[in-house]
């Protein structure tokens, strides 16, 4: 069963921060679910963040995606999520951009 997500967001791939020597797609495979560090405005460092999608695929640079997403440390991101946010997800380098869509109140512990 998914979590209710805390918020939904669009994503948008670009691989900006992978050099020519590594891949340069993302996949969310059949179990719809990934989590990796994500760097949002209005909090310090890294932390990451669970996401789920509809189906799988294999996402290349110019692909986007709207996700469902919870984040691992919420005292950290409830005050600063809300529509229009913007982030970056990061695996060795940044590789995709969001910008949050809506806020679930009813995904953020009471």
């Amino acid at each position: 069963m998914l979590p209710t997500p805390q918020f939904t967001a669009d994503l948008s791939f670009h691989f900006r921060g992978h050099g020519v020597d590594r891949r340069r797609w993302f996949l969310f495979d059949e179990s719809l679910h990934r989590r990796v560090p994500m760097q949002m405005a209005g909090v310090d460092g890294l932390n990451t963040v669970g996401m789920w999608v509809d189906k799988a695929h294999t996402f290349h640079a110019g692909e986007s995606v709207r996700v469902r997403c919870v984040v691992i440390a919420p005292d950290l991101f409830s005050s600063v999520v809300k529509p229009g946010v913007e982030f970056e997800l990061w695996d060795g380098g940044f590789f995709a951009s969001g910008v949050v869509c809506e806020r679930v109140d009813a995904g953020w512990p009471k």
